[in-house]
């Protein structure tokens, strides 16, 4: 009780904000130069996401404004100009016309038919069990086709609370809810496409060090422990954490009541269940799968996949949604705080902290050491910058140092960048993952409940895989 009520005072704004700048001060006055203002502008921030005071976005646009004082507007708004922050606005509405088709409520239906059978007679918690799992293994799968876990989690959030309402048990909603997420987002570790931060890695290894890392090596050596028996392991944990009472109702809605009040729903539902609606907007999301899925062919951005299925989705007369029931529905807030991580990370390379911080963190790497106790230290370094600048900026500025490094004490390539991939999947505090802040701001979720997720599936990660995918590296190099 002392515990929770020292952790309530703590977040309350007054003593939030006063802690923050007092951190902030003490920062500034103890670093010279422009560095120690971007240093204290992030730490400023820093504390009030991992205390939440107020909302993460509204901690963005404060961070926003200070850098724009203290720096440029330039440098304040350089986040906007990124593709990754467009995506996830992009990914926004491909959520809302999810909602709005259907298709959420049609899936559902689909996945509790094939799961439990007959709702009258299955047992509560063995049929959340037998969903999470099911719906875990179902994101997983799709990491194979969706190079963007930020798309993937966009894509499968409305879907997700859906299901989730079925049941009268919070724990089951959060559950359902964080389970699949969870596995479609700590797998991307195993498959080179899955995310954001494994393709900026395989890129900086063949650009800068001539290194190119294979789909298929990477697989081959990830993909069994930090893929497949990670998501077994995360989904296991959630379940542990959020199980229903044995006693908790649940109730799967007739595949004939419609749920959504302002789902489209032109056209006769056919044997499968699913409307002509549900059938497009499945359709339209195959087509930006298909653009993700080829782009080693073609090149694009993952936006250009998420902008062809929300032209699809809202364009008149073909698509399932309307651009004039938007506003009020989708929360754009996410923006904020995503272009105020990104103009800090550029803020902190500016003024040469990253650089001088990545070259003195890698001086504390033991040359000579066996290859596992390297692998440790690079994914250690990794993770205590993940505590400074979200996954992707961390990759972006450790990355381009990590590599003359590596070439310098003549170590393999490969091995080293997949343990700092690995680091770059373990985190937390939602601050630290812009996948994080959106699996937040898309469920009813409670920042708590996702804190206590992430610290018990990254520790379980660190402690039981960690070893494990070490001591596989040792052996194949």
């Amino acid at each position: 009780m002392n515990r929770r009520r020292a952790l309530e005072t703590l977040r309350s704004p007054v003593v939030a904000f006063g802690l923050a700048a007092t951190v902030a001060a003490a920062t500034w006055l103890s670093v010279p130069s422009g560095t120690g203002t971007m240093l204290s502008i992030t730490l400023f921030c820093i504390v009030l996401w991992v205390l939440t005071p107020v909302p993460p976005s509204y901690t963005g646009l404060i961070g926003l404004g200070l850098i724009a004082v203290a720096f440029s507007t330039d440098l304040a708004l350089v986040g906007f100009q990124k593709p990754a922050t467009w995506l996830i606005g992009f990914g926004l509405l491909m959520g809302e016309a999810t909602r709005q088709s259907g298709l959420a409520n049609a899936v559902g239906r689909t996945i509790a038919t094939r799961s439990i059978g007959d709702p009258a007679d299955a047992d509560t918690r063995r049929t959340y069990r037998r969903l999470l799992f099911a719906l875990a293994l179902g994101g997983h799968a799709l990491a194979f086709l969706v190079p963007s876990a930020l798309v993937r989690i966009l894509a499968l959030a409305p879907i997700l609370r859906e299901l989730g309402s079925w049941f009268d048990s919070r724990e089951a909603r959060v559950g359902l809810y964080l389970g699949p997420l969870f596995g479609t987002f700590y797998g991307s570790a195993g498959i080179l496409t899955a995310d954001l931060p494994n393709i900026i890695i395989s890129g900086f290894a063949e650009s800068i060090g001539g290194h190119t890392i294979s789909w298929s090596e990477w697989w081959l050596h990830m993909y069994p422990v930090m893929g497949l028996v990670r998501v077994l392991l995360v989904v296991s944990i959630v379940y542990l954490l959020f199980r229903p009472p044995a006693d908790a109702g649940f109730d799967v809605p007739d595949a004939d009541t419609e749920t959504d009040d302002t789902a489209v729903t032109d056209g006769d539902d056919t044997d499968t269940g699913f409307s002509a609606a549900e059938r497009r907007m499945l359709a339209f999301l195959l087509v930006g799968a298909a653009i993700w899925a080829t782009d080693f062919v073609h090149g694009f951005h993952p936006v250009i996949g998420a902008v062809a299925v929300v032209v699809l989705a809202f364009l008149p007369e073909i698509g399932v949604a309307d651009f004039d029931t938007v506003g009020g529905e989708v929360d754009y807030s996410i923006l904020f705080f995503i272009a105020a991580v990104f103009a800090i990370g550029d803020g902190l390379t500016e003024t040469g902290f990253t650089d001088t911080a990545a070259t003195h963190l890698l001086e504390l790497i033991p040359t000579g050491a066996p290859l596992a106790v390297i692998l440790a230290s690079v994914f250690f370094i990794t993770f205590g910058l993940s505590f400074l600048m979200e996954g992707v900026a961390v990759a972006s500025v450790l990355t381009p140092v990590l590599i003359p490094y590596i070439e310098g004490a003549g170590l393999p390539f490969t091995p080293v960048l997949l343990a700092e991939t690995m680091a770059l999947s373990s985190y937390f505090f939602p601050y630290q993952s812009a996948v994080l802040i959106v699996i937040l701001n898309e469920g009813d979720i409670r920042t708590r409940e996702l804190i206590v997720a992430t610290v018990a599936c990254s520790l379980a990660t660190i402690v039981l895989l960690l070893p494990i995918q070490f001591g596989l590296f040792s052996v194949f190099y």
